[in-house]
């Protein structure tokens, strides 16, 4: 399935840090936020492997950017990449995912952290995010992108333990760059409602593994559960929400070092 085309042409995937030595891995973040979300949890992973913190278009420290929400100009973008491991992290996976169906010679394994291959629900993946929300963030996104993303990050962390603390732990992290651009963040939004490519993850022959929070309310376990046994992969459920590596970071990085 591809959006309709945009006049854009391919940027440059700007890796914002590496460090370790190993095996490389590009972590790919999710929407809305930056690459220094992953921060403490690269360092942990570092130990083992060479880790490259990408900041997407229009995200972090690369604003001069746009991302576009073209399937086709997606994938030319990211070829930028150095070949490896591809750990993405909820619209991040959905990214990482895309370039393992279509460059797999680039992606030697795939790690989906709270990501699924189909975003928004429809009747085949009816565990998807209704659409009515999507679109209510696409709506509030074009009159106030502050505002939004305090809803999103309020989100990521409902239900979990110390939910409070959980939250102002995401907003020191995530404010600590300017707001991601307002274009990237609709087009974002666009990919999300608009791509679907559970239909051809059957056909998924890269290695994966597939990490969910108990408690997400973004990206349910089940359809996770789901996406991990059509794609032939390693399905695990964590403690946490959304983003279960600002918690239990040791725990993930443990099951990545069994998996790799």
């Amino acid at each position: 399935l591809q959006c309709p085309a945009l006049n854009t042409t391919a940027v440059n995937m700007k890796i914002v840090k590496t460090l370790g030595h190993g095996p490389v891995i590009n972590m790919l973040h999710g929407w809305g936020m930056h690459a220094g979300i992953f921060n403490a949890w690269a360092t942990d992973l570092s130990a083992h492997f060479t880790i490259n913190l990408v900041d997407l278009p229009g995200h972090g420290d690369n604003q001069q950017q746009t991302l576009p929400d073209n399937l086709e100009h997606l994938a030319k973008d990211f070829r930028t990449l150095p070949k490896g491991v591809w750990l993405g992290w909820s619209m991040g996976g959905l990214i990482a995912l895309n370039q393992a169906l279509h460059h797999p010679e680039q992606v030697q394994s795939l790690i989906m952290v709270c990501a699924t291959p189909c975003f928004q629900a429809r009747p085949h993946w009816p565990h998807g995010m209704p659409k009515k929300i999507v679109g209510a963030f696409k709506d509030s996104v074009q009159q106030d992108v502050q505002a939004t993303i305090d809803r999103f990050l309020a989100l990521e962390v409902m239900g979990v333990q110390n939910e409070r603390q959980h939250l102002k732990q995401l907003q020191d992290i995530i404010f600590q760059q300017p707001l991601p651009q307002q274009t990237s963040l609709i087009n974002g939004l666009n990919l999300l409602q608009a791509l679907d490519l559970s239909p051809v993850l059957k056909s998924l022959k890269t290695p994966s593994l597939w990490l969910s929070g108990r408690r997400d309310r973004i990206v349910h376990p089940d359809a996770m559960r789901h996406a991990a046994q059509l794609a032939n992969g390693s399905f695990h459920l964590l403690r946490g929400g959304h983003a279960p590596f600002l918690q239990h970071a040791n725990d993930m990085s443990n099951l990545i070092r069994d998996f790799l």
